[in-house]
C-alpha cells in the first residue's frame, strides 16, 4: 500500500487511541463480546472492583452482582442493548472485597454489518459518594419532616384551645376592659399561629415537599381580598392604599398561595412605611421578548388539573410601591435570605425576616419572578411577574360554601354529632361551639372504643374524628367505621393537630370526608359541618 495512502489510517488509528486514553483517565471503560464476556478492563474498572485485570477477562460482568437489583433489572438491560440500543442507568456493584459501589452507567451496543451487536462497551463513573450524600440528605429531609410533623402538632394542640376559648370569650357579654383583654389574647394567638405557620412554610418548600393547585386566578377578586385584610392596618397609621383599576387578567398561579405572597408584599409595605405614608399597586401586561418562553406563537393551550380551557398569554406584573425610608443597595440581597431583618428585630415591628423568603420560592415555583427597586429616602418597589391566561370555559367545580344548607325544622330530630377526642379542652371547645347551634346535639368519647360504641349505638349523622388517639389511631378507628356496613355511610371528618402536606395526604388517601387542622377556625368548622348536615350532602371535601 502506498505511504501516501496509508497515512490517513495511521493518523486515525493514533487519533482513537488518544481518545480512547483521555477516555481512560476519565471513566471505568469495560468492552464485552455478544455473549457479555469480559474482553477489555481499563486501570480504573480494576482499581474499582478490587479484581485483577485477569481476573476480570473472561469472566462475565455477573462476577460484580451485589444483590441490590433484582434479576428483572438485568434482563431488562440486556434485552435492552442486546436489541442494538443503548442502556443509561446506575447500577450496584460488589467489589472484591465485599464493599458496595454505585456507578452511572452508559452501555453502547456495536452493530456488526447485519445489523446485530457483537460487542459492548460499558463507561461508567463512580457515584458512590454522590448516592451516599444524596441519601444523608433525604434521610435528613425525611427527619426535619417527621420533627416538624411532630412540632406542628404539639404546638397546634394548645393554640387550638387558646383561640377557641378566646373566640367564644369575644361573644359573651364582656365588659369594655375585658372585651379587650380577649382580643388581645386573639391578636397575640393570631401572630403565634402566623409564626408557626410561616416557620412550618418555609420548611415544606426548602424540601421539595409543598404542593401547589395550579389554576387561572382572576387578579381583581384575590386583590380585593388582600385589600380587605389590610385595610384596617393601614387606617391605623393613616397609609392611604392605592388601589389600582385592574381589568379582567387572570394567572396562572395557585391561588392561596398567590394571595399569600401580596399579602406579605403589602404587609411589609405597610410595616415598614411611615405614618400617613402611601402604598399603591399596578397591575400591567408585561409583554415577553420572542422566544423567551421556548414557545412558538402568542400563546399556548393548555388544560387545568379541573378541566378549565385556557390560553397562555403574556406575562402578568403586579408590583407594590411604598414611601418607606428605602433599603440600601448593599441590602437588597439580604431581604431573600430566611431571618434577615435588616436591622428591624430590634424595632417593635413584629415579624420573623422569612416572609420574603418565602414569597420568593413560591413565586419561582409557580413558574414566575419577583424583584424590587429601591431608593432610600424614596421608598421600595417590589414586583412579581406570572404568566398571563385567558380563560376560554368555567370550570365546573362548586365551592361547598354555595351549597344551600337544609337545617332540622322546629318538630325534627336534632343532628347528632359525634366527637372522639382524649383532649379534654378540645372536647370542651367542640361542645360549647355547638351547644350555640340550635337542633345539634353532641356526643363526646374521650376513647376509640368508647367513640365506636356510642357510634353503634346512636348512629350519629357526623363523626368528628381525632388522629393521635391512644391505643387505636384515628386510621384505624375510619377502618372500623368503613367495614361497618351500618356506619360506613355516615361522614367522617378528620380534626388533628399534624398539618404536614404528607399528613394531608394520608388523611385524604384514607377516605376522609373532610379535614380540619387544629387551631380550629370556628366559621370554617361550622360552614363544614352545616356542608356535611344538609339534604343529600355526602360529597368528598378538602
Amino acid at each position: 500500500m502506498p505511504v501516501s495512502a496509508a497515512a490517513p489510517k495511521v493518523v486515525a488509528m493514533m487519533e482513537l487511541r488518544d481518545f480512547v486514553r483521555a477516555v481512560d483517565e476519565h471513566a471505568i471503560v469495560s468492552i464485552t463480546d455478544r455473549r457479555g464476556v469480559i474482553t477489555h478492563a481499563n486501570d480504573k474498572f480494576c482499581e474499582i472492583s478490587g479484581y485483577s485485570r485477569e481476573e476480570l477477562l473472561g469472566n462475565n460482568h455477573r462476577l460484580l452482582r451485589s444483590g441490590a437489583h433484582p434479576d428483572e433489572f438485568y434482563r431488562d438491560l440486556w434485552r435492552t442493548i442486546s436489541s442494538g440500543r443503548v442502556w443509561h442507568g446506575e447500577i450496584c456493584n460488589r467489589a472484591k472485597n465485599g464493599h458496595l459501589y454505585w456507578v452511572a452507567s452508559t452501555i453502547t451496543p456495536f452493530l456488526d454489518e447485519t445489523g446485530k451487536p457483537h460487542q459492548y462497551i460499558a463507561i461508567r463513573t463512580d457515584v458512590t459518594e454522590t448516592r451516599l450524600a444524596r441519601q444523608l440528605a433525604e434521610q435528613a429531609s425525611q427527619a426535619k419532616s417527621e420533627f416538624l410533623s411532630s412540632m406542628s402538632h404539639e404546638l397546634r394542640t394548645p393554640m387550638n384551645a387558646i383561640l377557641g376559648f378566646a373566640q367564644l370569650l369575644e361573644d359573651t357579654s364582656l365588659n369594655a376592659e375585658q372585651l379587650d383583654f380577649v382580643r388581645e389574647i386573639l391578636k397575640a394567638g393570631d401572630h403565634l399561629l402566623g409564626l408557626i405557620n410561616e416557620v412550618l412554610d418555609l420548611a415544606k418548600v426548602e424540601s421539595g415537599r409543598l404542593d401547589l393547585s395550579m389554576e387561572p386566578v382572576e387578579l381583581g377578586s384575590v386583590i380585593d381580598e388582600c385589600l380587605k385584610f389590610v385595610g384596617p392596618i393601614a387606617e391605623d397609621r393613616g397609609i392611604q392604599i392605592e388601589r389600582p383599576s385592574v381589568p379582567s387578567l387572570s394567572v396562572l398561579a395557585d391561588r392561596i398561595r398567590l394571595k399569600q405572597v401580596l399579602l406579605n408584599l403589602l404587609s411589609n409595605a405597610i410595616k415598614y412605611n411611615r405614618d400617613g405614608g402611601r402604598v399603591s399597586l399596578l397591575v400591567e401586561s408585561v409583554m415577553e421578548e420572542p422566544g423567551a418562553s421556548g414557545e412558538a406563537g402568542s400563546g399556548s393551550w393548555l388544560a387545568s388539573a379541573r378541566g378549565t380551557l385556557y390560553e397562555k398569554v403574556s406575562r402578568i406584573r403586579i408590583t407594590v410601591s411604598d414611601t418607606g425610608p428605602g433599603i440600601p443597595a448593599d441590602q437588597q440581597a439580604a431581604l431573600f435570605k430566611p431571618f434577615s431583618r435588616l436591622g428591624a428585630e430590634s424595632t417593635n415591628i413584629e415579624g420573623t425576616g422569612i416572609g420574603l423568603t418565602i414569597s420568593r420560592r413560591l413565586v419561582e415555583l409557580m413558574g414566575g419572578q419577583i424583584g424590587l427597586l429601591s431608593v432610600v429616602g424614596v421608598g421600595s418597589r417590589f414586583w412579581i411577574e406570572l404568566p398571563g391566561v385567558t380563560t376560554q370555559a368555567q370550570s365546573v367545580a362548586e365551592s361547598a360554601d354555595s351549597l344551600p344548607v337544609a337545617m332540622p325544622g322546629e318538630d325534627t330530630d336534632p343532628f347528632c354529632v359525634l366527637y372522639i377526642e382524649d383532649n379534654p379542652a378540645n372536647l370542651k371547645l367542640v361542645e360549647k361551639v355547638l351547644a350555640q347551634r340550635r337542633h345539634t346535639r353532641m356526643l363526646a368519647a374521650h376513647t376509640p372504643e368508647l367513640g365506636l360504641d356510642l357510634a353503634r349505638i346512636h348512629r350519629p349523622d357526623i363523626i368528628l374524628l381525632d388522629i393521635n388517639l391512644p391505643g387505636m389511631s384515628g386510621y384505624e378507628v375510619r377502618e372500623v367505621l368503613r367495614g361497618d356496613e351500618r356506619l360506613s355511610s355516615i361522614p367522617v371528618i378528620a380534626i388533628t393537630a399534624s398539618a404536614m402536606p404528607d399528613d394531608v395526604k394520608r388523611v385524604k388517601a384514607a377516605g376522609f370526608d373532610g379535614y380540619l387542622a387544629k387551631p380550629l377556625d370556628i366559621r370554617r368548622f361550622l360552614e363544614l359541618l352545616d356542608w356535611h348536615l344538609s339534604a343529600g350532602s355526602r360529597g368528598k371535601v378538602s
